[in-house]
This record gives structure tokens, C-alpha cells and sequence, in this order.
């Protein structure tokens, strides 16, 4: 047998179940009133998390809403991701050199991180627990 200088590698990546464009907003009701009557889309998981902020999505928008000094920190996140295994998904990102700026966490629809890529684009990954995933019609196959 010859040798190729090859060597097997295995390559981890992250399986994305779904994508959310972030609106960041002052005003969820009035927010959410327009997107609803533009899109047609009713308005899906709605949640306040401990520091205030509410959030809701319409179709796949989610809708983040508060006060400008609360907003402030997650104003650089421009989509979130919902991903089939957090764990998984850190190791994909540790693996491109993006650097985690909140969690891993728990949060009220399961857990998340943020995290810069190379680059700078900043996003959310969430891993969904199965209550959300109930209320989000069932989780892929």
C-alpha cells in the first residue's frame, strides 16, 4: 500500500434547522402590529428574559425589544441560529477562531451563545429544548 501523504481528517459542522433576521426595536407591540399585518404571520414565541428585553418572533423575524441601554450590548448580533447541538456548534466555532461573547446559557426557549466570526459578523446560536420545539410546530427530522 502506498502512502499519499494524506491524512484522514474529520470535519465537524453544525446542522442549522433555522434562521431568524433580528429587528431590534423600542416598542414590541407597535413592532409587532406592523409585522403582522405586512407579512400575514402571526406572531410566534413571545418571552421577556431576566434582563428585561422582550422578545417575540413573526414568521422568521425575531423581534427584540427594550430600553436603548439594555438593547446596546446585542445590537451587533444580526441573526440568530437554530441549531441541532450546541455543544456541537461551540466546537465548530472554537475550530474558525470566532471568539464566544455570551454563554453557552440557558435561556427560556433552551440554550445559547453568541459569538464574532473572523470577520466580525456576530451571531446567535440557539439550541432549541423540546418544549419550544412544541411550540414551534415539531423539530425536523
Amino acid at each position: 500500500m502506498r502512502n499519499t501523504g494524506i491524512a484522514a481528517r474529520f470535519v465537524l459542522i453544525m446542522r442549522i434547522l433555522r434562521t431568524y433576521a433580528r429587528a431590534y426595536v423600542d416598542d414590541l407591540d407597535a413592532a409587532l402590529a406592523s409585522l403582522t399585518a405586512v407579512t400575514g404571520e402571526p406572531i410566534g414565541t413571545r418571552f421577556t428574559v431576566p434582563n428585561g428585553l422582550e422578545l417575540a418572533t413573526v414568521g422568521r423575524v425575531l423581534v427584540v425589544a427594550g430600553e436603548k441601554r439594555t438593547l446596546e450590548p446585542y445590537r451587533a448580533t444580526v441573526a440568530t441560529l437554530i441549531v441541532d447541538d450546541l455543544d456541537d456548534c461551540q466546537k465548530v466555532l472554537d475550530q474558525t477562531g470566532a471568539r464566544i461573547v455570551r454563554g453557552p446559557q440557558a435561556v427560556p426557549t433552551g440554550r445559547n451563545l453568541t459569538a464574532e466570526l473572523p470577520g466580525g459578523v456576530q451571531i446567535e446560536y440557539v439550541e432549541w429544548n423540546k418544549a419550544q420545539w412544541e411550540r414551534a410546530g415539531g423539530r425536523p427530522t
